[in-house]
């Protein structure tokens, strides 16, 4: 399993442009503790979403993007978790979420243009707060003009943080891709970067 993982990465990594390392790394940071009690939003600011409240009695996937509308997350990121949607669900995911430093019309917006309704919750954090607390804040001021969060995705049963991917360089898209490739009973060494 460990060999076609690493295998399948390498594959990606070709396929899509990227300065990450030619290897991903798998971190353990808070495994096993609940989601930071922080509020999001979907659809409005009116919206909160209590994320525990939102997995709870769920296995499910949260990842994050640099930002909504930006081309990497637009053409790469955010295309192939919904291109590989069936199989999450077929793999016992019940829930994929998407979460950037953006308001939450715009994340709205960008879900309706990319056909993600029905299949991933657009989630906002327009103050950095979940990211802030999952210590994923990435200084994006010279390029994007604030702070914005590393591309990491989370496995979660129940609330739980179960595994943590994150990018070596924090804004790569090679890494993550492979998720796609996790099965139900895959669990990840975080201390190897190996999956067994």
């Amino acid at each position: 399993m460990t060999a076609w993982l690493f295998r399948t990465c390498n594959s990606v990594l070709q396929k899509h442009s990227t300065s990450c390392a030619r290897k991903y790394i798998f971190r353990s940071f808070k495994i096993g503790e609940k989601l930071p009690i922080v509020s999001v939003y979907e659809d409005t600011p009116e919206k909160k979403v209590n994320l525990q409240e939102l997995f709870k009695n769920k296995r499910g996937v949260l990842f994050s993007v640099v930002g909504a509308f930006t081309p990497g997350c637009t053409t790469a990121h955010l295309p192939e978790y919904l291109e590989n949607f069936d199989r999450f669900k077929e793999e016992g995911y019940d829930l994929i979420c998407c979460i950037s430093v953006n308001d939450p019309f715009v994340m709205s917006a960008w879900g309706k243009q990319v056909s993600a309704e029905g299949k991933i919750t657009m989630l906002a954090d327009p103050k950095a707060e979940f990211t802030k607390a999952m210590n994923m804040d990435l200084d994006c001021t010279k390029l994007l003009g604030n702070v914005r969060s590393k591309r990491y995705c989370l496995i979660i049963e129940d609330g739980v943080i179960k595994s943590i991917m994150t990018e070596p360089n924090h804004t790569g898209l090679a890494c993550l891709l492979c998720i796609k490739n996790f099965s139900k009973g895959t669990r990840i060494n975080t201390e190897h970067g190996t999956t067994r």
